[in-house]
């Protein structure tokens, strides 16, 4: 696995690949996240000796560069459209698109820019209908903290607690990257979905014809997992949502032997 840095649309963006070939994965962060949650997967030899693992830092986010036009930039759009720009820029093409968190909301949002995407992978994320409801979050103090344009520390380690397990010790890597993403993005980001500002993200995922697999962790303090009780995905793996036991929003870090062999085998039907 190798840290690289790459210019996207004036600004040096990092990323990290497993190899230099292979069937592509791309792996995109949620919110006051980065690239470093998906650690446990990027260095799992199984995985990284069979695909592409590429696992960018969002603009404004880890160790990418922050953003000279956030308002435009640090959207639902502006997001998916840097995205976008990231895979042209790679020429990646036929790719298994993952998003954890608003990661998933983002790839959706861009899924028609996308070079003939083969699978999409859904971990902890809701899709959004319009008009987007803040009932698909846990509790109505918890969208409030997430949505803040700036935290605290108090705040900082409040957040950290919620990507994983109630009760559980959060990774100490966690308040560092989300100090370290920029702090408008939690305020312009939920901005431009409460004001609607984006498709039908479930109108999408029922006319979709590659295949999705949905993840989440069955203790789950951010997201409201009933909601998956409600979505019609055609497409939808082994016609069901894939829960994760005794874990939280962070479930492919809490419980990576777990995941990481249902996401293999996920991987090989898409590819093989």
């Amino acid at each position: 696995m190798r840290q690289k840095r790459i210019e996207v649309n004036g600004k040096e963006i990092a990323y990290y690949e497993t190899r230099d070939n292979g069937s592509p994965v791309v792996l995109v962060h949620g919110l006051s996240s980065c690239s470093s949650v998906f650690i446990r997967q990027l260095i799992d030899s199984v995985l990284s000796y069979q695909f592409r693992f590429i696992a960018l830092d969002l603009i404004g986010f880890g160790n990418s560069d922050k953003s000279d036009n956030p308002e435009k930039d640090y959207t639902i759009q502006g997001l998916s459209r840097f995205l976008n720009n990231f895979c042209t820029k790679l020429e990646i093409k036929n790719a298994v698109y993952m998003g954890h968190d608003i990661g998933g909301n983002v790839i959706i949002e861009s899924f028609d820019q996308l070079n003939n995407p083969k699978g999409l992978v859904l971990l902890s994320s809701i899709p959004f209908s319009l008009p987007f409801h803040k009932g698909s979050f846990t509790q109505d103090e918890i969208f409030k903290l997430l949505s803040k344009a700036g935290i605290d520390s108090s705040e900082v380690h409040q957040t950290a607690s919620l990507f994983v397990d109630e009760g559980v010790n959060y990774p100490d890597f966690i308040p560092e990257i989300i100090r370290k993403a920029d702090s408008k993005t939690r305020e312009i980001f939920f901005k431009s979905v409460s004001e609607g500002q984006y498709y039908d993200q479930l109108n999408i995922l029922k006319n979709i014809n590659i295949p999705v697999a949905i993840y989440y962790g069955e203790s789950d303090q951010m997201i409201n997992t009933e909601y998956f009780k409600n979505f019609t995905i055609p497409a939808l793996w082994r016609y069901k949502t894939q829960k994760v036991k005794d874990a939280g929003h962070m479930f492919f870090y809490e419980s990576p032997a777990d995941f990481n062999i249902s996401i293999e085998t996920f991987l090989n039907t898409v590819f093989n």
